[in-house]
């Protein structure tokens, strides 16, 4: 059960309580979007695998690359105030680059499976830039802290919208907007991120 703990702490922990607040606010506002198009089984499969498989792919090579001196401190001063934003432009880029090779792999294995799911591939580079905290993750860690969490963030991402996939799908049996999968995705998303955030704040009052 540790290991477990341990394996999606990088999803439901790090990513949304550890940030600013309006980050936060930010990931969900849009990851709701994602989950919007998560309305069965296998769409949120095919969502959540490939962002997972890009996620782990952009996070190794952004990584790597992250150690030329531009993406460090030594860089100009002039473009030190540039540089999140310029890091997050390069990492969507990266991540849409990766993409096609996702989708060339779907056409060779699974054709059928394609033709169904190719209008779901653009969400799977904004989802991998608010997985990877905004290019900022890879960034600051070596190549082999990124591969681990990237399979941690992409495995519990994937799980999660299996989850509200399920509940979509049961929705669309009776009859329901499958819109209302993604609402419960954004509420459940900012309860744990407020109950983490309530807990980490106990925590902290209790050490002082």
């Amino acid at each position: 059960m540790k290991s477990i703990g341990r394996l999606f702490r990088h999803f439901f922990y790090d990513l949304w309580i550890g940030l600013p607040g309006w980050v936060v606010f930010f990931s969900i506002f849009w990851l709701v979007s994602v989950f919007s198009v998560s309305t069965d089984i296998a769409s949120a499969l095919f969502l959540g695998a490939g962002t997972a498989l890009v996620l782990l792919a952009t996070n190794t090579f952004f990584s790597w690359a992250s150690t030329a001196s531009y993406f460090q401190s030594g860089a100009p001063t002039s473009l030190r105030y540039f540089l999140p934003v310029l890091r997050g432009i390069l990492y969507l880029l990266c991540a849409s680059l990766i993409v096609p090779f996702y989708e060339l792999l779907l056409r060779l294995v699974v054709p059928e499976a394609y033709q169904r799911f190719q209008d779901i591939t653009p969400f799977i580079p904004v989802a991998c830039l608010i997985l990877s905290q905004f290019g900022s993750l890879p960034h600051r860690h070596p190549v082999r802290e990124s591969v681990i969490d990237s399979l941690s963030t992409g495995t519990g991402f994937l799980v999660y919208l299996l989850f509200l996939g399920v509940i979509t799908q049961r929705l669309v049996q009776y009859e329901k907007s499958p819109f209302y999968g993604a609402v419960l995705g954004g509420i459940l998303l900012g309860m744990i991120a407020y109950l983490g955030r309530e807990k980490q704040k106990r925590n902290t009052n209790a050490h002082e």
